[in-house]
């Protein structure tokens, strides 16, 4: 199970890192969510930041099917998202990650739909909160973290370079 823990938990980690990027820099998701003609004010996108933050923090604390459902409850509306931009055309940014310029790409879908198949899959098995997660294995904690955080980054990563890309052609 901990190997669905850490996809799922990875998925967690960049909900949190791009929902406090759109709490502190709305401005590209607000310009993202204009041109998909869906609500779009500075207010709307920082409260959709704040959520995202709190579901992202409750995986790690709480643990359980509430935020693994919430979490592939949102991700589920950015795989739609990602996709309707994609079909906008190359080059337009998904302002997912604030100020990181990001164009939406299938890579974005589809580590959307990843993530939301690791949200149902860790609803149906419930993943426990991260101090309950290894038991009298505490010591695995700290690998645990660094596959967690390491896999995420990389996830980013990968999602960057599909706009490096398109950038340097």
């Amino acid at each position: 199970m901990e190997y669905a823990a850490a996809v799922y938990l990875m998925a967690a980690v960049l909900l949190g890192v791009a929902g406090a990027a759109k709490a502190v820099t709305p401005e590209p998701a607000s310009a993202a969510l204009a041109r998909l003609h869906l609500p779009h004010s500075l207010w709307v996108v920082r409260l959709l930041g704040i959520v995202e933050l709190v579901v992202a923090v409750s995986a790690f604390v709480v643990g359980g099917a509430g935020p693994a459902i919430a979490l592939a409850a949102l991700y589920g509306g950015f795989a739609h998202a990602a996709w309707a931009m994609v079909r906008l055309g190359p080059g337009v940014s998904c302002g997912c990650f604030g100020r990181a310029e990001m164009p939406a790409s299938l890579r974005h879908v589809v580590v959307n739909i990843l993530a939301l198949a690791a949200g149902v899959v860790a609803a149906s098995w419930p993943v426990e909160s991260i101090d309950n997660l290894f038991d009298s294995r505490q010591w695995l904690l700290a690998p645990f973290a660094v596959v967690v955080v390491g896999g995420a980054y990389g996830v980013f990563a990968w999602l960057s370079q599909s706009g490096l890309r398109a950038v340097r052609s």
